[in-house]
């Protein structure tokens, strides 16, 4: 269980007396993050999300508070986070940032359906399209991708020489002439794990940390390369109604550019390189360590094979 700081029930109570929303019943770690300690926490009042930030770039939090506030005021289905009775949002518990947020309804999609696809379209749309006046530079961009993913090449992918060197080597010659691209704060991380449906219905959407101002095709990449793939036989397999429900949907309300066309075989790849190599740095990282979730980074090696030699076919 992916549970970095353990808390008990006392340690909550505390932390909840800042608020007023009741006693607190009962608590239960989350084992499905990989980043940070969260806690689901059970109160008369209702039901919350405790999260202690446990890495990453703890001087942005204001950023992503300042986000989600915004956000929820759009109409998205996002958490916020709760202010105590001094109005502070941004605290602190057992030495680590803490946010409180409310929990939000409904269950991670798992067999994806064409109409939970268009929804998470119409969401994207609006994401991208809020007028927040924010800014964040985003330390995991294409070209961190490529610079860290080339050192890998020449060791712990090295097996994969043959198909891999001439994927990155496009890569780069497309990014180093690629044109400008639409950007705007984006989600950066939007898997299902990370999303909630009551039916076809997107009740919430969660885990905004690694938010920032990026490529709102990236987005839209990384979302097709979990929503809209099916394994089969032990290979991904895209499922292009859905691909098309999404992309069809979201563009209802900002049509692609012609720039945009052009470079989703290329943003794709770039897509699934990227979480095949931060999985790959994780599970490094976190080797022979049973309570940390480590997510298989083998599943994006296939999906950007797929990809590359889908590309150089066309």
């Amino acid at each position: 269980m992916s549970v970095f700081t353990p808390l008990s029930q006392p340690d909550v109570s505390e932390f909840m007396g800042q608020f007023d929303l009741g006693d607190v019943l009962r608590i239960k770690g989350i084992s499905g993050g990989s980043e940070n300690t969260n806690y689901f926490v059970d109160c008369t009042s209702g039901a919350y999300v405790l999260t202690l930030v446990e890495r990453g770039p703890v001087q942005d939090l204001p950023f992503f508070i300042t986000l989600l506030e915004c956000l929820r005021g759009t109409g998205l289905p996002v958490p916020f986070a709760f202010r105590n009775r001094d109005g502070i949002a941004l605290l602190s518990l057992k030495g680590k940032p803490a946010l409180l947020q409310p929990r939000l309804p409904g269950i991670h999609p798992d067999q994806v359906s064409r109409q939970q696809c268009a929804a998470l379209g119409a969401f994207l749309a609006t994401l991208h399209g809020a007028s927040c006046g924010l800014h964040r530079n985003n330390d995991r961009g294409p070209q961190w991708v490529l610079t860290e993913s080339q050192q890998f090449a020449q060791t712990v992918w090295s097996s994969e020489h043959a198909w891999l060197q001439p994927c990155l080597e496009n890569l780069r010659k497309w990014l180093d002439g690629a044109p400008k691209l639409p950007v705007a704060v984006i989600h950066g991380d939007l898997f299902r794990d990370n999303a909630m449906f009551e039916g076809d219905t997107l009740s919430g959407v969660i885990d905004f940390y690694n938010a920032a101002t990026g490529w709102t095709l990236l987005e839209l990449a990384i979302c097709v390369n979990d929503w809209c793939v099916d394994m089969i036989e032990g290979r991904p397999v895209i499922d292009s109604a859905r691909v098309d429900a999404l992309m069809q949907t979201y563009s209802h309300t900002r049509a692609f550019t012609e720039h945009e066309l052009h470079a989703w075989p290329f943003v794709l790849q770039i897509a699934a390189l990227r979480f095949w190599l931060s999985r790959q740095q994780y599970a490094l990282q976190h080797h022979n360590q049973p309570d940390v979730l480590i997510k298989d980074p083998d599943y994006f090696r296939q999906l950007l094979n797929m990809h590359y030699l889908h590309s150089i076919q066309q």
